[in-house]
Formats: structure tokens, sequence, C-alpha cells
């Protein structure tokens, strides 16, 4: 939560509809992978309190995460190619994500813990990367995103 006391004061200090395209499309990134991480760092919670043994907790989970960011890193890269952007930055994140989505994808035979724990890590990276970017206001640049 304290992460998001600094997207409330970047919020108020500047008019939400005066952001360029790149800082909007920055600003639900960062909303969306906060969101996220925050869902599947409860999903083991629901899945122990359902009674579940553990290797079944962290095979859903891997599954639910590999799907997830499939799901998400495609929609992503259809709204970069819209917003016309040439940083190196989009192309970075998604080697990590396929690198978190591999670790899932093994880890539905591996049933461990740390591979999930480490793609919800991942979720927080992306997160923290969106809001540096946005802090340091260089996505305000056409083809910075």
């Amino acid at each position: 939560m304290a992460g998001f006391s600094g997207i409330v004061a970047a919020i108020r200090s500047r008019d939400l509809a005066s952001w360029s395209q790149d800082q909007q499309l920055l600003l639900r990134m960062l909303l969306i992978a906060s969101a996220m991480a925050t869902a599947f760092a409860l999903l083991p919670a629901v899945l122990f309190e359902a009674r579940l043994p553990e290797p079944t907790v962290w095979r859903i989970g891997s599954i639910a995460l590999f799907s997830w960011q499939g799901g998400i890193a495609a929609h992503r890269v259809r709204q970069i190619r819209v917003a016309g952007t040439n940083s190196p930055i989009p192309r970075l994140l998604f080697v990590w994500i396929a690198a978190i989505m591999c670790l899932q994808a093994v880890n539905v035979f591996l049933a461990q813990s740390w591979p999930y724990l480490l793609g919800v890590f991942g979720l927080l990276v992306n997160a923290f990367s969106f809001f540096m970017i946005l802090l340091l206001g260089r996505s305000g640049e056409r083809g910075s995103v």
C-alpha cells in the first residue's frame, strides 16, 4: 500500500488529462501489475484455506500466473504497437516476463513454492519499473514507454 501513496502524490500534482498517452498507459500498467501482484500473493492463502495439498496449491498458482502473464503480455504488445513506441524498456520487460513464464511452466512439474513466489516478485518488479519511469518523467517523451 505504501507504493500507492506515490501514485496518489504523482496524480495530485498533475492534471491526469494533461498526461501523454504513454504516461496514461504506464499508469494503467502500474496499477494492473500492482493489483495482480496483490491477488497472486493472496491466492495461495485461499487455496490452502480450501485444504488443498501443498503441491497442488503451487501447481494451480503457477498455472494461473502463467496464463495471466501470457494474456497480459499479448495485450501489452498490442498496446505498445498502437502507441508507436521504440523504447527498449518493453522488450526488456518482455524478456523478464518470458523468463518468469518459463519458470511457472517448469513449476507445474516441480510443485515448489519458490518459483511461484519469484513470479509474484516479478510482478512487483514490473510495477516498480513502471513507477520509476513515471517518477523520472521520461514517459512524457514520444516513444519512451
